[in-house]
């Protein structure tokens, strides 16, 4: 299993950009601030540090796993980890039998991910 101090701080970096992407994109079904032009400006500010967590999670991913195609699966892996519990959280939209089958396929993705298969 390749494990190493860049494999975990792309994982830590995804998982936190994609919290991050969550409120930035979905912020405006949750709250009425959001809605509005401040929102957008609140959402505009976000892609700074959005930007900057993806191009840092690749840069330490690539350099972790040796593969693009790698930190491309991780990177998907883990928006798929966090939007659905950021959308029940904040929506309550449920965890079907289809969102737990995704977040179960997300996992294997990440594991598969870290094998030298």
């Amino acid at each position: 299993m390749i494990w190493n101090k860049y494999v975990a701080l792309t994982i830590i970096t995804f998982l936190v950009t994609n919290v991050l992407v969550w409120y930035q994109l979905n912020g405006q079904l949750v709250w009425t601030f959001w809605k509005s032009n401040k929102g957008i400006i609140a959402s505009l500010a976000l892609a700074v540090p959005v930007t900057l967590g993806f191009w840092y999670a690749t840069k330490m991913g690539y350099l972790g796993l040796g593969s693009l195609w790698s930190v491309r699966f991780m990177g998907f892996a883990t928006s798929m980890l966090v939007f659905p519990f950021m959308t029940y959280f904040y929506l309550g939209e449920p965890m079907t039998i289809k969102v737990v089958i995704t977040l179960l396929l997300s996992i294997i993705i990440m594991l598969l991910q870290l094998t030298n298969i």
